[in-house]
């Protein structure tokens, strides 16, 4: 009798051991889940805000706000091109970067005359380091520059730097866009709402000026940057190299 006394006093013990364990970890879960309820609700407004909010605005005046002339990087094709198009179809004038000369002076060309804007070229490899950047200063500085499109990390610095001057310094990681790099039969053409044309999808960016200085210029590239945050990484890396792999064996067959 003793020894069944002794075993229930020790259940009971334990039992009030984990009973607090239990509430400690209750706690723990209930600040977790708030945390990312809260965390939830702010990028879903931020979507809202960004994406959605500024279509039911009449359109900034993007002169008024930065200035004359807009700077774009990669300009010749796809993105580039279709985010200098729309730019100059707010009345910006454009300075074209990119590496190929012959492009750059027909897409420049095309520009002035499609939008009547002036145009203007920097022929520039970011491949070769900071030798560019002097060439790139010394066009750049008789200009009243209010607009710069680069690439991710060095537009994020560009802005933190040049902000007080009142430049606007806006950096663009896409999702998919269904350019002439991807295969006309490829399901990216076909999926117009989850993989934009570079017009679609340089309209949207645009509108996102002086909202966000770093974006993903798209709805619905948002929404997938959303899933991406809260999926492990190994398995969204794991379904992106899958699908390139398919894209990339689409555009060889149509090569051949």
């Amino acid at each position: 009798m003793a020894a069944v006394d002794s075993f229930y006093l020790l259940y009971r013990e334990i039992a009030r051991s984990c009973n607090c364990y239990m509430e400690a970890l209750a706690l723990v879960g209930a600040w977790y889940t708030a945390r990312k309820s809260i965390t939830v609700v702010c990028d879903f407004y931020s979507l809202i805000r960004l994406h959605f909010v500024p279509r039911l605005v009449s359109r900034a005046d993007l002169i008024k706000q930065y200035g004359r002339w807009a700077v774009v990087s990669g300009a010749t094709d796809g993105i580039g091109r279709a985010y200098a198009e729309e730019l100059a179809s707010r009345g910006l004038n454009i300075i074209l970067i990119s590496r190929n000369q012959e492009k750059l002076q027909m897409v420049a060309k095309d520009i002035a005359d499609t939008y009547k804007v002036e145009t203007d070229i920097i022929v520039a490899d970011f491949s070769n380091g900071r030798e560019i950047y002097d060439p790139i200063r010394e066009a750049l500085k008789d200009k009243d520059i209010g607009i710069l499109a680069y690439l991710d990390h060095f537009s994020r610095a560009l802005q933190y730097e040049y902000a007080s001057k009142g430049i606007f310094v806006q950096s663009l990681i896409p999702f998919y866009v269904a350019t002439n790099m991807t295969a006309p039969g490829s399901f990216l053409h076909k999926c117009s709402w989850l993989v934009p044309s570079p017009k679609v999808y340089a309209h949207h960016a645009v509108s996102t000026l002086g909202i966000s200085k770093r974006t993903t210029g798209y709805w619905s590239h948002s929404i997938q940057f959303l899933f991406a945050q809260y999926m492990p990484e190994w398995l969204w890396v794991w379904g992106a190299n899958i699908l390139n792999r398919s894209l990339r064996k689409e555009a060889l067959s149509c090569k051949a």
